[in-house]
């Protein structure tokens, strides 16, 4: 009984190897042959393998290397809108800077909205894509103790020397998405 299944299993591998020598590339993988049961051999199936588990891995794709991670604009948005700071630190901040006028408006609506209790705020950036050559943007959810829901924002970047920095008609929708909830 032993000796007729060795010669069944020793057939079966050759007739495997030989396939595989003559160059037969479509043979189905391992974990879909199933075996049929010998009749008059045991009176039992053959034992059948178990399927391999299936890769479960997952891997996010490298950002591209040109485009800015999701960790570099949130803390550009966390500085832009910082309550405590003035407009002139935060003018390298903004694509072409915040002149004084605007800087002041800019001043005096984060501080109203901390006064509202708007801060601590939050942001989750998603969905980062280039835009062209050093330009980028990106979804940017704001949060806070006031958000009833994030507001999200389609915001735009330019990296100038180095920096990732917001577009200037970017910089005005973050402001508002922050000041929302006042």
């Amino acid at each position: 009984m032993k000796s007729t299944t060795s010669v069944i299993t020793g057939i079966a591998a050759l007739g495997i190897v030989s396939a595989a020598a003559f160059g037969v590339a479509s043979l189905t993988p391992a974990t879909h042959v199933k075996l049929a049961a010998v009749s008059g051999l045991s009176g039992s199936p053959l034992p059948q393998r178990p399927p391999l588990p299936a890769d479960t891995t997952t891997s996010s794709p490298a950002p591209a290397p040109d485009l800015p991670s999701a960790e570099q604009l949130t803390t550009l948005c966390n500085q832009f809108t910082n309550p405590t700071g003035s407009y002139q630190s935060k003018a390298n901040l903004v694509e072409n800077g915040i002149d004084q006028r605007q800087g002041n408006a800019m001043d005096k609506i984060l501080q109203k909205a901390q006064q509202n209790g708007n801060f601590p705020e939050t942001f989750t950036v998603t969905d980062i894509q280039s835009t062209g050559a050093n330009t980028a943007s990106a979804n940017v959810a704001v949060g806070g103790p006031k958000f009833p829901s994030p507001n999200v924002k389609t915001l735009d970047f330019t990296a100038s020397g180095g920096n990732w920095m917001l577009q200037d008609k970017s910089a005005l929708q973050l402001l508002e998405a922050v000041a929302a909830p006042s």
